[in-house]
């Protein structure tokens, strides 16, 4: 399935909103997991490692994401909306840390922020969501 900005997301077979909150932390592990698909300080980029322009949350052409980005871009939502699907599985799998200061912490790592969305996948598989 394809977002209206063009992007290709790792979402088959079902509508955005019928993925359980496991569902939505894997694609979005998934979205991010490649090389260059994750970012620091932002939702969203255009390009990787380059700010956006001043007052773009969301890019109209996303090419990687920050944890919580790739919660709202796997449901089609953006940053605008106050929760997303999953958000919660995720603060549990990462000790109730908020999402953005976990996955902005400059020693973050990618690998670290997929693992923590695998995790958080688990938890929600694991109380049959």
């Amino acid at each position: 399935m394809s977002s209206s900005q063009g992007n290709s997301l790792p979402v088959s077979g079902a509508s955005r909103s019928d993925l359980k909150p496991s569902e939505v932390l894997a694609k979005a592990a998934d979205l991010i997991e490649p090389e260059g698909r994750w970012t620091q300080g932002a939702f969203a980029r255009s390009r990787p490692g380059k700010k956006n322009v001043v007052g773009t949350v969301w890019p109209r052409k996303r090419v990687c994401w920050c944890a919580r980005g790739a919660l709202f871009e796997v449901v089609g939502s953006s940053p605008v909306a106050l929760d997303v699907i999953g958000e919660d599985y995720l603060e549990r799998a990462i000790g109730g840390e908020v999402v953005p200061a976990f996955n902005d912490e400059p020693e973050r790592t990618q690998a670290e922020v997929v693992a923590a969305l695998r995790k958080a996948a688990k938890l929600a598989r694991a109380e049959g969501q």
